[in-house]
C-alpha cells in the first residue's frame, strides 16, 4: 500500500462546497487507471473501471471535510465566522488555521491566522459564534486585501504517524475511505472483469448532494458506502452501543436497509481472507452517503463499511493503517467474486 495518495489527499484542502481543488488533484492521479471518468457540476466525480462489465459495484467515499466558513469582516479587521458541518467550536480554540481561497480554476492559497476568544470563556460551553479569527490586520480594509467573505477556514496541516501502525490528522473522515477506493480501483482492473464505479461524494458533511446525483450517473448492480465509525476503545463518558477497537478491522453495519446478501458474502469475503471484523446495529439512519443511496433508482442494495476512527471531527482523528488495509482487501475480494447471478432481493425464488 502506497501512502503518498494518502498524504496528499490529507494536505489537500476540500471543505463541503470547496472540493474543485481536490477533485482535480483525484482526477490527475488516476487518469491513468479510471477507462471513464464521469463528472458533474456539484463537483462529484466517478471513476470507472471495465465500463461495460455486467456487474457494476459502486463504491462511494464522500471527499468533502467540515470547517469553517467567513461570514462577517468586522472594522477592527477580526473576522466572524459560521460553521460547515459538524465542527466542535472549542476545538478551534487558541489554534492555528489556514483561510483556503479557491478560484474557479481548482487552484487554491493559504493566509495564515490564529483563533482567538477572550480568557473567560469557559470552553465547554463556547459556540462557533465565540470565535474570532485573527489575521494580525488593523482593519476592514485591510483584512478584505487578504480574504472576504465565503472564504473557508481549516486547521493546518498536522499528518502525524504515530506508534503501532496509527495516523492521526484532521479530515481523515473522510478521505481515508476516499483512498481506500482508490487502491480497490487499481486492484479490481488488475484481478477482475468486474466493473467498479468509485464516485468521491461532495458535500456528505453538509446536504448530501453528493450520494443523491451519484445514481443518476451510472446503474449499479449494488453499492458500499465507505465512511468512518466512532472506535470505543478510548473511553470517556460517551455511551456507545458497539465495540470498536483501532486495528481489528473493518465495521460491518447491521441496519433495516443494509441489503442482508450483501452483508453475507462481506462476511464470507472476510472468512476467506481472515480478516477480523467488527458490527454497528444501526435502528434507522447512519449519517452517511448510505442513507441516501439505497433509496434511489427504485432502491439499490447498499451496505455501509466503517473505518474504525477516534476522535471524529476534531484536528486530531486518529485511525490504524491496518485497518485500511484489512478494507481494501476485503473490498476487492469481494468485487472479484460478486457473481452477475447472485440475488440480492431474498424473496425472489
Amino acid at each position: 500500500m502506497d501512502n503518498k495518495l494518502l498524504f496528499k489527499l490529507l494536505q489537500t484542502p476540500s471543505v463541503s462546497g470547496n472540493e474543485l481543488a481536490i477533485q482535480k488533484m483525484l482526477i490527475n492521479e488516476l487518469k491513468t487507471i479510471d477507462d471513464e471518468m464521469i463528472t458533474h457540476h456539484s463537483y462529484n466525480t466517478i471513476h470507472v473501471v471495465n465500463k461495460d462489465a455486467k456487474v457494476k459495484v459502486m463504491l462511494l467515499a464522500h471527499i468533502d471535510e467540515i470547517g469553517l466558513i467567513i461570514e462577517k469582516i468586522e472594522d477592527n479587521g477580526i473576522c466572524k465566522l459560521t460553521n460547515v458541518g459538524g465542527i466542535k467550536p472549542q476545538m478551534y480554540m487558541g489554534q492555528h488555521v489556514w483561510v483556503v481561497k479557491n478560484t474557479l480554476n481548482g487552484a487554491y492559497e493559504y493566509i495564515p491566522g490564529v483563533i482567538g476568544y477572550p480568557a473567560n470563556y469557559n470552553s465547554a460551553n463556547i459556540s462557533v459564534n465565540d470565535l474570532n479569527l485573527d489575521l494580525g490586520c488593523k482593519s476592514k480594509e485591510e483584512a478584505l486585501k487578504l480574504v472576504q467573505i465565503g472564504d473557508v477556514v481549516i486547521h493546518k496541516d498536522n499528518v502525524q504517524e504515530l506508534a503501532n501502525h496509527l495516523l492521526a490528522s484532521r479530515a481523515l473522515d473522510d478521505k481515508i475511505g476516499v483512498f481506500i477506493c482508490c487502491e480497490v480501483l487499481k486492484q479490481v482492473k488488475e484481478k477482475s472483469t468486474n466493473g467498479v464505479y468509485f464516485v468521491a461524494t461532495v458535500g456528505e458533511e453538509t446536504t448530501g448532494r453528493g450520494s443523491y446525483f451519484a445514481s443518476d450517473m451510472a446503474e449499479p448492480t449494488c453499492a458500499i458506502a465507505i465512511d468512518v465509525g466512532s472506535s470505543t476503545d478510548v473511553k470517556y463518558k460517551e455511551k456507545f452501543t458497539h465495540d470498536v477497537t483501532l486495528g481489528h478491522g473493518p465495521i460491518l453495519t447491521i441496519a433495516s436497509h443494509a441489503n442482508q446478501k450483501i452483508l453475507e458474502l462481506l462476511k464470507e469475503s472476510a472468512k476467506r481472507l481472515g480478516i477480523p471484523v467488527q458490527y454497528s446495529v444501526e435502528v434507522s439512519k447512519t449519517y452517511t452517503d448510505f442513507d441516501t443511496i439505497y433509496k434511489r433508482n427504485k432502491g439499490i442494495p447498499s451496505e455501509l463499511i466503517s473505518i474504525p476512527l477516534r476522535y471524529m471531527h476534531s484536528a486530531t482523528e486518529v485511525c490504524s493503517l491496518d485497518d485500511i488495509e484489512y478494507i481494501i482487501k476485503l473490498l476487492v475480494d469481494f468485487i472479484c467474486n460478486l457473481d452477475e447471478n447472485v440475488k440480492f432481493n431474498l424473496l425472489e425464488v
